[in-house]
């Protein structure tokens, strides 16, 4: 065992890294929301396994450290979730509204939407009072929306963060309390500006220029271009259309709209490349300064901009350290890309944000970075292609690049958007080279003479290579069986097989061929677990019955974010109206004013009434919204056996205030049934 672990310690930075991942996912997956005696056994546990490791130096000493990662990443997210804790709106409330924009962006109607922060409602303690919300504007709301920073007054309707739409589904309660949004809801009146906003710099003055930014290029570029290009530019997809996205997102070029390591990497570059070169011109400099460590400064200063322009995803941060380790590694004439660089990369992330490791972006940004290092790192050995030309070279690392990033996203991309792409490297190896050589350059051109009034000649360049690009989307998105539509994983099945996946790269000797084992297990377990054959939305208007493979829905509209979020997660993404209709005769429905049979022949009642009496074991209304919803699975007896969203979600910080009874407040802030 001692051989073993000494022969990890070349590997002890990824494996601290992975530890420290580990603590994060548990914490984030323990049912009951952990004491102050847990964070200080998981806090005292990090600092004794540090102290005897640096005590002993051996192999036991490496695991030691591995350990202590593991048990720091739960005691910082313990500590991250209470600290960013702030108010959640217990109930329902309408009334008036008054609170700064701090950002504008859409919902998946398309709706304007704000997000306010110094909010004031109605009568409502202050101390009761959400720091931030996010209102969706509807009807007149949308005729003048105001601008950021500006202090605005409304009527709205409120709720808290809504519940998962079923068991193990995705929770936005947590994403809301992270974010310290208390409440969201909508308003159909207009928005009154009851102070403009304040012409001084503050903090809202890089929301401000992206904001002004991205008003500009939309009006001075095609719409069909101009919501791309502000996505890519400035982060802000405010103005991006639906169908775009689902255009990109079927020829598996959505990545490019996220600001990651291809744009940090190009614009970084590129920067790098230019700046060397216009130094060389005077053989002065050449000879008396260090003009490549000066290009590298330059490239550090230009993506700290960009990383703040942007607005600093999960994305984008991790494309700036690697870039900023790269260029470091210039100035002190290291070699930077290596998967040490990547270790580092996600420890400093998951310090600023440990609730990133749940979403998406930090899945698939690091699993594709990874995978494209661990690659080319071994293309690198290989002698033969240095005698390839340059063309043949380049052209053969964009096809490997597309490859090999595709693949080491398609399961996380297939877990959480329930899709899979099947001419992703065709539309890639089109692309990537026109975001190289025209859009970026096009991008930097446009910055560098928007200030002498000169950014038309970049941004033609932008609408010249953003059209190229959706019409290479919408070809490869046209051909027959363009994608698959993949059904939810279970739970904890993506996070076996990133362990089983990581501890195969990492481990050094022969047991590294077991973490093929569980992964093989959890592709199998993910592909022969069935969805659940009922689901019962929280308030019992939508039902959703498994029926031959389909899932056949109650009603033709109304309830539409959870039928989507159900029909995605079957892998059969139809339209609700498709899957209403066909109920079959096993399932009773009980409007208002009716009763069931009391014989019960049906295998499944459902009363649709808040006063109904139940007739038959199950859940009545006041159950069903306490349970927040349910998902149901038939035994081979023909009985059906529950789970509540309740049960899936467990007791957190984040969802207490969602699990009370609804009620309302009015404009006066009494409560109302």
């Amino acid at each position: 065992m001692e051989t073993a672990l000494q022969a990890q310690a070349q590997n002890l930075m990824h494996w601290s890294a992975m530890g420290f991942g580990l603590g994060i996912a548990s914490y984030f997956g323990a049912s009951h929301e952990p004491g102050t005696a847990v964070f200080l056994a998981a806090s005292l546990s990090a600092g004794l396994c540090v102290a005897l490791a640096i005590r002993y130096r051996n192999g036991t000493a490496r695991f030691l450290i591995v350990i202590a990662a593991v048990a720091a990443g739960f005691s910082w997210s313990q500590f991250r979730a209470h600290a960013v804790a702030g108010p959640v709106l217990p109930e329902r409330f309408y009334g008036a509204v008054q609170g700064r924009v701090i950002e504008i962006d859409r919902s998946l109607s398309e709706k304007p939407r704000l997000t306010l922060d110094q909010v004031v409602l109605g009568a409502l303690p202050q101390q009761a009072t959400p720091r931030r919300l996010r209102v969706a504007l509807h009807g007149r709301a949308q005729d003048d929306v105001p601008g950021i920073g500006d202090i605005v007054q409304l009527a709205a309707h409120l709720s808290p963060p809504p519940l998962p739409a079923e068991p193990y589904g995705y929770d936005f309660q947590r994403q809301a309390w992270f974010a310290q949004l208390g409440a969201v809801g909508y308003t159909r009146s207009p928005v009154m500006i009851w102070r403009p906003a304040l012409a001084e710099p503050g903090r809202l003055t890089v929301q401000k220029w992206r904001h002004e930014i991205g008003a500009h290029m939309t009006a001075h570029m095609p719409d069909r271009i101009a919501g791309v290009a502000v996505a890519i530019t400035v982060g802000d997809r405010m103005y991006l259309d639906r169908d775009v996205q689902q255009t990109l997102r079927a020829a598996n070029l959505s990545h490019l709209l996220v600001i990651s390591g291809l744009h940090m990497g190009l614009l970084t570059s590129l920067v790098f490349f230019f700046t060397r070169a216009l130094l060389s011109c005077w053989p002065y400099l050449i000879l008396n300064w260090p003009i490549k460590k000066i290009a590298a400064l330059m490239s550090m200063g230009v993506g700290a901009g960009y990383l703040l322009l942007s607005g600093a995803s999960v994305a984008t941060e991790r494309a700036y350290i690697m870039a900023f380790t790269i260029f470091a590694a210039v100035l002190l004439a290291r070699r930077a890309i290596t998967l040490q660089a990547l270790a580092i990369a996600a420890i400093l992330v998951l310090l600023l944000r440990p609730e990133a490791l749940l979403g998406p972006g930090f899945q698939m940004s690091f699993a594709a970075t990874g995978l494209l290092i661990i690659v080319f790192n071994a293309m690198s050995q290989w002698s033969w292609m240095a005698r390839w030309p340059i063309g043949a070279r380049y052209f053969m690392g964009s096809v490997v690049s597309a490859a090999v990033a595709g693949l080491a996203a398609a399961p996380i991309a297939a877990a959480h958007f329930n899709h899979l792409p099947h001419y992703g490297v065709l539309a890639n190896v089109i692309a990537v080279p026109i975001m190289a050589f025209v859009v970026m350059p096009g991008a930097i051109a446009a910055a560098a003479l928007a200030p002498f009034g000169g950014e038309a000649l970049g941004l033609w360049g932008i609408t010249l290579g953003l059209g190229a690009i959706l019409d290479v989307a919408s070809f490869v998105a046209d051909l027959p069986q363009s994608i698959s539509h993949i059904k939810a994983p279970p739970p904890k099945v993506l996070g076996i097989l990133a362990v089983s996946v990581l501890f195969g790269i990492f481990w050094q000797g022969r047991l590294l061929r077991l973490a093929a084992i569980p992964a093989c297990a959890a592709l199998g377990f993910w592909i022969v677990f069935p969805r659940p054959d009922v689901l019962i939305s929280g308030d019992g208007r939508l039902i959703g019955v498994m029926v031959e493979g389909a899932r056949v829905l109650n009603v033709a509209k109304g309830s539409g974010f959870v039928a989507r979020s159900w029909l995605e997660n079957d892998g059969r993404p139809i339209s609700q109206q498709s899957a209403y209709g066909m109920m079959p005769t096993w399932i009773e429905i009980v409007g208002k004013g009716s009763q069931p049979d009391p014989s019960c022949h049906a295998v499944l009642v459902v009363v649709q009434d808040w006063r109904s009496e139940r007739a038959c074991d199950g859940f009545d209304l006041g159950h069903l919204t306490a349970a927040g919803g349910l998902a149901g699975r038939f035994d081979k007896s023909g009985v059906l056996h529950w789970t509540t969203v309740r049960q899936a979600i467990g007791h957190r910080l984040w969802n207490s205030a969602a699990l009370r009874p609804a009620q309302t407040h009015n404009r006066a802030g009494a409560k109302a049934p």
